[in-house]
């Protein structure tokens, strides 16, 4: 089985290893903790969605369309780490997305993210991730996946 927790909380750290496995860097990447992962999902968590700066708010709001960027990173981590390194890939298609919420404005606690693996092969994947935050779903949904061949 492979496995992995992060138990270093310290968002520098986690943040490094994250930019290596997603195509973001910087402000633009979202997820600020892996909190744990196996081959059969992750849970990452971040406080992002309330920095002032966010790179993807606009007119001083933050829509909560934006959530399927967090379940795209958050599926990329997952798929990098699986592989022991970056996959290149892109977001082909999102079925079946539930929102609780239409923006994130008001949410203070810290999003979770929440993805698990459905079908995978070398082509690529399709997940069902979800994204809460108090307790609360703020959104479901199912993303496919493909990844670029070399």
């Amino acid at each position: 089985m492979i496995t992995g927790r992060m138990n270093d909380r310290n968002p520098n750290n986690s943040q490094l290893r994250i930019e290596q496995l997603i195509p973001h860097g910087g402000r633009m990447s979202l997820i600020e903790r892996i909190d744990c992962w196996d081959e059969h999902g992750i849970q990452c968590s971040t406080d992002s969605h309330r920095r002032s700066d966010h790179p993807l708010c606009h007119a001083g709001s933050l829509s909560a369309l934006h959530l399927l960027e967090y379940g795209a990173q958050c599926i990329a981590i997952h798929g990098g780490l699986l592989a022991g390194g970056s996959r290149p890939g892109f977001l082909a298609a999102v079925k079946n997305a539930h929102f609780s919420i239409e923006l994130l404005d008001n949410i203070q606690s810290e999003l979770i993210i929440r993805a698990k693996p459905e079908i995978q092969d070398k082509n690529g994947a399709i997940y069902q991730f979800s994204i809460g935050a108090g307790g609360k779903r703020l959104l479901e949904a199912h993303a496919t996946v493909m990844y670029n061949q070399s």
